[in-house]
């Protein structure tokens, strides 16, 4: 059996508060036998900095109300030796924006910081042998165009309401009243209809309030719209969820929705991954 899906509503957007300070750069360059690695924002922000005690050491920066809004996080590819590699991630979004950056430094270390106008400036010692390199940016290395929105920090599961489709009549033409729609067929293969009402005699509820965990997630549609892609997902206990990039699941947040598959970042104990969740049907028109 085959179901098409024909999408008319309207949303109700919710008022966030979101943090008015971003990442802006983070310049690495050589002085004599030491080196500096600049972290600026756009405003000048309260942080926290300490040096992992397990090995493979690191010195860790936590920049607080800061957003990190790069699409590129990591940075191997460094023309030095006495960092291995420049990691960031938004390692909060609640209650407050924490972005966090990470030197992989590989060694013990004794480093200072200072104050800088916008932002914090980390300074130690290079390793032996360092050879002089030209200052490294990764401002120069994220475009401006790879940059997302900066994340909501509410979930906001909205409620769909049905719009009424009128028609008017003039000397024979039909003038449609709603914007032009978009089909996503989906064949169902004896599971249940995931394109059902989620609210109400659907008998699947949403709920409201919980972030899913995308281990539990199964994309099972996607609602294209001219404002953007939306992604429908059901959990193993059959709760559904219509999430649009830039919302907020367990540990991370959905980064965009493709035609047939919705990609996450995910952040655990420091660490940031990309997760990919592939449309389960077996053809999309």
């Amino acid at each position: 059996m085959r179901f098409i899906l024909s999408i008319a509503v309207t949303f109700l957007l919710f008022d966030v508060s979101l943090a008015d300070i971003t990442l802006e750069d983070i310049a690495i360059s050589k002085h004599g036998d030491s080196i500096y690695v600049d972290i600026s924002t756009s405003q000048p922000c309260s942080y926290n900095h300490f040096l992992t005690k397990s090995a493979p050491e690191r010195i860790v920066i936590d920049f607080e109300n800061t957003i990190n809004n790069w699409f590129q996080k990591r940075f191997y590819d460094l023309p030095l030796k006495s960092i291995a590699s420049v990691r960031t991630s938004q390692y909060k979004i609640k209650p407050d924006y924490i972005t966090r950056v990470v030197l992989d430094v590989n060694r013990p270390v004794k480093y200072t910081t200072d104050m800088l106008s916008t932002g914090v400036r980390i300074k130690f010692p290079a390793v032996a042998g360092e050879q002089n390199f030209n200052l490294w940016s990764a401002k120069n290395r994220v475009r401006s165009t790879d940059r997302i929105k900066p994340l909501s920090k509410s979930i906001s599961k909205e409620p769909v309401i049905k719009k009424t489709i009128t028609a008017k009549k003039k000397k024979g033409l039909k003038i449609e009243a709603f914007p032009k729609r978009k089909l996503v067929t989906y064949r169902s293969g004896g599971y249940r209809d995931p394109f059902k009402p989620l609210i109400g005699t659907g008998g699947v509820q949403l709920i409201a309030g919980k972030l899913p965990t995308i281990e539990n997630l199964k994309l099972v549609g996607i609602i294209e719209e001219e404002s953007g892609n939306r992604a429908l997902f059901e959990d193993s206990e059959g709760n559904g969820y219509i999430l649009k990039p830039l919302d907020p699941v367990n540990n991370g947040y959905l980064v965009s929705v493709k035609k047939d598959k919705a990609i996450f970042q995910i952040t655990e104990y420091g660490w940031t991954r990309t997760v990919a969740l592939n449309l389960q049907i077996d053809e999309l028109k």
